[in-house]
């Protein structure tokens, strides 16, 4: 089982990388080591007097380690499992940690607009879902559980189909972070501030919490779909039934975001909720065929 813990770990390590990246944006700290990447200021160390200058490089740091840890496993993944899946996971982990990368990279160096910056997350998930699949691959592997019976083609169209809307809400949640459109909103579940008093933002923020309302409508109808193949694929009627759970929590840290004016805690929550949804979805996609 060492393998696997081994892909836990990176994946963990991808999950800190999230959170202290949100760390660093709330903070103000994206430019605690100046636009040069990766010197800080100019430096191979932080000043550790300036807190933003150490949590910038705290994330950067992550990030390495965290990259290495992927490599490791994915290259381990490559060698060692002949299967076609395995091999489209190693390319998305790969691809979603370079993409973060660069991305991150340009941030500190250039400006980049909201729609751009939107995609951050978004594209560190990409890995972090990658990593938690072939975890999960190496544990069926070293258990040596049989090959699962494959639920039907429809289930498998639908569950990737909550998942793309679960990217998509995500990526729409992100660019509302960077614009800070949610800042003026006191209202929950419904926003009770008028169009006049805050502009464009009512509107994003109405399909921000319409997105929500879908999220918890498809999750349940997974939830209806998954009953039936519950003697079959126990595994995936459970993993659904988390992540109804999950997807509840999350409309709750979003209430407890406007309530506290969207504090540090209360984003690092709604993050964290976030990125264990689309992990387990992922292994429902991933595994129902």
């Amino acid at each position: 089982m060492k393998y696997f813990w081994l892909s836990i770990i990176a994946a963990a390590s991808l999950f800190l990388v999230n959170i202290i990246g949100f760390i660093d944006t709330m903070t103000n700290s994206a430019m605690g080591c100046g636009s040069g990447y990766p010197l800080c200021n100019g430096k191979l160390y932080p000043d550790f007097s300036d807190y933003h200058s150490v949590i910038e490089y705290t994330h950067r740091i992550v990030v390495g380690l965290a990259s290495l840890l992927l490599f490791v496993v994915s290259a381990i993944a490559w060698i060692r499992y002949k299967k076609r899946k395995v091999k489209i996971l190693v390319l998305f982990a790969i691809i979603g940690i370079f993409g973060e990368s660069t991305l991150g990279a340009l941030t500190v160096m250039v400006s980049l607009s909201p729609l751009l910056l939107a995609a951050h997350l978004g594209i560190a998930l990409i890995s972090f879902a990658a990593l938690i699949n072939i975890a999960y691959v190496t544990y069926l592997e070293e258990k040596n559980i049989p090959q699962l019976k494959k639920l039907p083609a429809s289930f498998s169209a639908f569950s990737w189909f909550v998942f793309i809307f679960l990217y998509a809400a995500i990526y729409f949640g992100g660019y509302v972070a960077k614009t800070g459109s949610g800042e003026a909103f006191r209202g929950f579940p419904i926003p009770t501030e008028s169009y006049a008093a805050v502009g464009d933002a009512f509107w994003v923020d109405v399909i921000h919490r319409s997105f929500a309302l879908g999220l918890i409508i498809l999750f349940f109808s997974l939830i209806q779909l998954t009953k039936k193949y519950r003697q079959d694929r126990p595994e995936i009627y459970r993993f659904s039934q988390i992540n109804f759970l999950f997807i509840l929590l999350q409309g709750l840290s979003g209430a407890l975001l406007i309530y506290t004016h969207l504090s540090l805690g209360a984003v690092l929550l709604h993050v964290s909720i976030l990125s264990l949804l689309v992990g387990i979805q992922s292994i429902v996609c991933f595994q129902s065929r």
